[in-house]
């Protein structure tokens, strides 16, 4: 989800994107003023989860899933704000659902900060479609973006982090427990020191994008480990200007103490917005925009071992256009596949042609499963594709076969179906992990009119880097 739109991608054999929905339709907000929008799923229940900012009603708007497909039915919950509740922040637990929000007077430039405020809401009521019991707390001046974690496994404590705004020597950590109609306490459990955080200059680019400040942008829990990022300012190593860095934190919540501190910094060069996801090998994917002044917004990835190193960076999606204007969007996402738990998806922004302000939306998977991450920024290897020889009936879903394999491991796949040289059927996969070793493949349900015998289907890789395979062409044989 993206500030006015959503899309679904199924993920069974080669990703496919189904068609772009109006958050507006999605929230049945009509022509409300709608910003800020998070989604998540949480494991618990197996259902879906997001929330979005209603300016017009200065409300936050929480929907939930009738049942684990996206594609399904979804109920609407109005929270009402008492004034304007900007960036909603989702997070969960085992009996809870927690937002929070930072709070001003009104919804106009004049207002003035009130605070973080927090709403905790019950979770079996509002899986159930109805108004759920909650209670809030705040505004709270004290604490800045107070952020609530998604959390990945079973916990009664749903836990919150904040920095302080714009800098700061310690992570305050906060839980909920308690579930409405029952009291429910918000306890500040520690404020842990760490490495200076600062608010961090605008990214250059052959333009400047804002960065904002240094508030969480996103945090996770599991099996008692949380870790949290955001933007700081720092002096890369070999540099002597200041930059936008990418700041990942990890905290041991049982003992409250601090357990990684990480800066991802690069001479010459802006990190910004990073987000974060464990796999359930314990490795944490990290999704950040990179730029310079001759590099135009990019999406990069890359993963902290369990054994606390870092592998290489891999570019998922490169701009051909400038950024025009300097909003670039304030946050981006990642979450664990909750069918293969070894691969974390990610989404953020990349300049392009003739879209928005100069950017677009990339999302990729990543996984260490298939090996760590080995393309640089000067990658220059094409992918090898081979097609393979399909049947099917038509009617019904027919697997489109192929095997792809490339050197940084991930890439993505154009598939087209002809009959006489006219396409009679195209897809485009995300980028994806890829081994060549596996086969991958795209459903396609030929219509049961058209007439049977030999059609060509053709498949053409492209990496992250935007090296394209040659045409890979095999038969398919409908009856």
């Amino acid at each position: 989800m993206v500030n006015l739109a959503g899309r679904v991608w199924r993920t069974g054999g080669t990703p496919q994107a189904l068609p772009v929905f109006t958050l507006s339709g999605f929230f049945h907000a009509g022509n409300d003023a709608l910003s800020d929008p998070r989604l998540l799923y949480d494991t618990g229940s197996g259902r879906w989860l997001a929330s979005i900012f209603d300016a017009t009603r200065t409300a936050i708007l929480v929907a939930a899933s009738q049942g684990a497909d996206p594609t399904g039915g979804w109920s609407i919950q109005s929270i009402p704000a008492d004034g304007c509740p900007d960036q909603p922040r989702l997070g969960v637990a085992d009996t809870v659902v927690v937002v929070a929000a930072d709070m001003f007077g009104a919804c106009d430039e004049s207002a003035g900060y009130e605070g973080s405020a927090v709403w905790v809401l019950n979770k079996a009521e509002l899986l159930a479609g109805t108004a759920p019991e909650l209670q809030k707390f705040g505004p709270d001046r004290r604490y800045s973006t107070l952020t609530p974690v998604q959390s990945l496994g079973a916990t009664a404590t749903e836990y919150l982090v904040a920095v302080g705004n714009p800098r700061s020597t310690v992570v305050h950590l906060l839980a909920v427990s308690g579930m409405p109609p029952a009291k429910a306490t918000l306890t500040r459990l520690a404020s842990i020191t760490v490495s200076p955080l600062s608010a961090p200059p605008s990214a250059r680019t052959p333009a400047t994008i804002e960065t904002n400040d240094n508030r969480v942008l996103d945090a996770v829990w599991e099996n008692g480990r949380l870790w949290l990022s955001g933007n700081d300012g720092c002096t890369p190593p070999g540099d002597r200007s200041r930059h936008t860095c990418a700041r990942v934190i990890g905290l041991d919540t049982s003992s409250r103490t601090l357990v990684a501190d990480s800066e991802l910094s690069e001479a010459g060069a802006d990190l910004f917005y990073p987000a974060v996801r464990p796999d359930a090998a314990g490795n944490l994917v990290v999704v950040y925009g990179y730029s310079s002044t001759t590099v135009m917004p990019q999406l990069l990835a890359l993963a902290r071992t369990a054994d606390g190193g870092f592998t290489r960076p891999v570019v998922l999606a490169r701009a051909d256009a400038p950024q025009s204007g300097s909003r670039y969007g304030d946050y981006f996402g990642a979450a664990r596949d909750p069918s293969d738990p070894s691969v974390v998806w990610v989404a953020g922004e990349a300049g392009a042609r003739g879209a928005f302000s100069g950017w677009s939306t990339a999302v990729a998977a990543v996984s260490l499963a298939v090996g760590p991450p080995k393309m640089s920024l000067r990658d220059t290897v094409a992918p090898t594709v081979r097609a393979i020889a399909s049947a099917g009936r038509r009617g019904t879903p027919v697997r489109l076969e192929y095997r792809v394999g490339d050197d940084s491991g991930s890439s993505r796949a154009l598939v087209t179906v002809s009959r006489r040289g006219r396409t009679v059927f195209s897809a485009a996969t995300l980028l994806v992990p890829v081994d060549a070793g596996r086969l991958a493949y795209v459903l396609w349900r030929p219509d049961a009119s058209l007439r049977p015998g030999t059609l060509r289907f053709c498949v053409r890789a492209t990496d992250g880097a935007g090296n394209r395979s040659a045409s890979s062409c095999s038969s398919l044989r409908l009856r």
